[in-house]
């Protein structure tokens, strides 16, 4: 599969069958979500810079919600959780969508904005490729992803919905979370958006991918 990152926690695989998988597709947050054509396109939440599925072509479905479905092969887990740390209370319910398609699981957080509790935690295991926001605000923090990462152990992590140029929202820089990472997990910078990855490419230690955003050369 071929896995690119759009901007802010909005993701685009493309499995080798040619299905295109968007996560989180974004509104008006300093820069425009780009002319996609979907499949399949998951929506953690209702707020602007995650539910834009108008800005998407194709004749995609929609998966929103919780539960368990399958579609061509493709199973996928809509995983309860909320936006804040009140239950929901400040800012509602979060859905993290768990995805397994050739022979790799890929865990999207979302805007979760809580540690797990042991229940959502249990359910969160055997992640291969986890996205995480690491920037705060309207999130966990970095050093709260951090911890995430250090239960989950997924073989890649990749930060997102962090401060970058051009972005409208407040939330912190990446800096942070690679503080808190330091010593722990392996880093690299991608240099580009987006790379393949097959499940013959598992290694046993954790790492931590950054990539560019593919907004980078409009900004």
């Amino acid at each position: 599969m071929i896995i690119q990152w759009i901007a802010h926690a909005c993701f685009k695989i493309t499995l080798e069958s040619g299905k295109t998988l968007v996560f989180d597709p974004f509104g008006d947050i300093g820069y425009q979500m780009p002319e996609i054509s979907a499949d399949m396109v998951f929506v953690s939440h209702s707020h602007y810079d995650h539910n834009a599925v108008e800005c998407l072509t194709g004749d995609f479905r929609i998966f929103d919600a919780e539960g368990s479905f399958e579609l061509d092969g493709i199973k996928i887990k809509g995983i309860p959780s909320y936006h804040d740390d009140a239950f929901g209370a400040k800012r509602g319910k979060n859905i993290i969508f768990k995805v397994t398609a050739e022979g790799l699981t890929i865990t999207h957080l979302g805007d979760l904005g809580h540690m797990p509790d042991e229940a959502l935690y249990n359910q969160l295991m055997g992640t291969d490729i986890l996205m995480i926001p690491v920037g705060g605000n309207y999130t966990i923090d970095a050093q709260q992803a951090f911890e995430i990462c250090k239960s989950i152990e997924p073989n890649i992590i990749l930060p997102m919905h962090y401060k970058t140029p051009g972005l409208h929202v407040e939330i912190a820089r990446l800096y942070h979370f690679d503080e808190a990472i330091k010593g722990y997990f392996d880093r690299s910078a991608l240099g580009k958006n987006q790379f393949e990855y097959t499940a013959a490419d598992k290694k046993k230690r954790t790492r931590v991918i950054v990539m560019d955003n593919s907004m980078s050369a409009e900004i």
